[in-house]
């Protein structure tokens, strides 16, 4: 196995890792992953219509409207109409969900801090680097789709003149 399958091989075992470990600490506020993309960027981009956060998150409108219809009976999120266009919905934190979501960013960045520790800065930002590179070359293999996974297919027989 070369380097890169190595690599390649260790980011999609530490993945299903990653999650697992946002998701336990997110637990105790009734939040998910799949959820917890959504209030983040709701954090980032304050209130926002629908279709901006379906954007924003990468899901079709009607999976964000799942999200936000769990998120808002749970108190993290309020709907209102867009006073500029009665036809968009904005959707926005509550204080409660803005405090909560607060918390859960402290426990983050400690988790963060923990799992660099004892590494020089200097290796920190080399490998921050390499994985900018290797999410912006993830984003175009998915933009690609399931072509990127396919084998490489043989060139076209080339017309031979009969004899």
């Amino acid at each position: 196995m070369d380097t890169a399958e190595r690599i390649a091989g260790r980011l999609f075992s530490l993945a299903p890792r990653l999650v697992e470990i946002l998701d336990l600490g997110a637990r105790e506020y009734g939040m998910s992953y799949a959820r917890g993309r959504v209030v983040a960027a709701l954090h980032s981009l304050g209130p926002a219509q629908m279709h901006k956060l379906s954007e924003a998150v990468g899901v079709r409108p009607r999976t964000i409207t799942t999200f936000v219809d769990a998120l808002e009976a749970d108190g993290w999120v309020e709907r209102r109409p867009d006073p500029d266009d009665r036809r968009a919905t904005i959707v926005s934190l509550t204080p409660a969900g803005q405090t909560s979501f607060a918390r859960l960013l402290e426990g983050y960045r400690g988790l963060a801090s923990d799992l660099v520790s004892g590494i020089p800065e200097a290796d920190l930002r080399q490998a921050a680097g390499v994985i900018e590179h290797i999410s912006a070359r993830l984003d175009e293999a998915v933009s690609r789709g399931t072509a990127a996974f396919d084998p490489p297919q043989p060139p076209p027989p080339r017309n031979q003149p009969h004899g």
